[in-house]
């Protein structure tokens, strides 16, 4: 648009226009001399200076740089700014307080599993009860163990949880068909668990899967002889819960 305006401008004031375009594409090439092999004899010094040294200088020469250079190095450098700066972008850490629940129930079988945690930034730790009853061929177990858990947790609204569980503790209680009485609180066991979580304000919506396996052993009965050396066992469950987010 400008060039368009100076060439306008070129053929207003002067009495040959196709002389003064040639001109001024030669000085635009970059020529260091104002002397321009064109010049003709019919046109006086002061005349062709006019139009080569000052108009080239202010429409060639400036806008050039004005819109080339020093825009386009300050876009560059602006932009290679913001993107360092989004980089080291770091979010705040969160407190999330968590308590997810499941039950199973059936005609022989009874379970239900309820686990608290407390997560600081990303790290959590927390602890599951898992509670267990069922009667099958005249045989009844009654149980509950709990476990430690340990976890780690992806994302910042929209988060994964992944997690492991150690069984420290627990109680078991048997009664066989033939009325024999078994107990123990030896128990060893681990498991896993996975929760996805969705912030809405200072409330996270908790969906979670936890699967556990143990053992109890060193079954003390009052009967002379043995029936159930230990007793092991295995579940999984669905859980859902709420949780706080500060």
């Amino acid at each position: 648009m400008k060039y368009g305006i100076l060439l306008l401008t070129l053929f207003i004031l002067s009495d040959s226009f196709s002389f003064v375009f040639a001109q001024s594409m030669y000085d635009f090439k970059g020529k260091s001399t104002n002397i321009s092999p064109f010049r003709m004899g019919t046109y006086p010094d002061e005349s062709m200076g006019t139009y080569s040294d000052e108009s080239m200088d202010r429409y060639s020469d400036k806008p050039m740089g004005r819109y080339s250079d020093k825009p386009m190095g300050r876009y560059r450098d602006k932009s290679s700014v913001r993107s360092k700066d989004y980089q080291k972008i770091k979010f705040p850490p969160k407190i999330r307080f968590r308590y997810l629940s499941g039950t199973y129930t059936s005609d022989t079988q009874e379970a239900t599993i309820s686990t608290s945690s407390i997560i600081w930034d990303r790290v959590g730790i927390g602890q599951t009860v898992f509670k267990y009853k069922t009667i099958k061929s005249g045989n009844t177990v009654d149980l509950e163990n709990t476990s430690m858990d340990l976890s780690y947790t992806f994302g910042y609204e929209y988060t994964l949880t992944l997690g492991v569980s150690s069984v420290d503790s627990g109680e078991f209680s048997g009664i066989t068909s033939d009325s024999n009485i078994y107990n123990s609180s030896n128990v060893e066991g681990s498991g896993y668990f996975s929760i996805f979580g969705i912030e809405f304000g200072i409330f996270e919506i908790l969906l979670g899967y936890k699967q556990i396996r143990f053992t109890f052993i060193d079954l003390e009965s009052e009967s002379t002889s043995l029936y159930w050396s230990s007793f092991s066992d295995s579940g999984s469950q669905y859980l859902t819960g709420i949780g706080l987010v500060f």
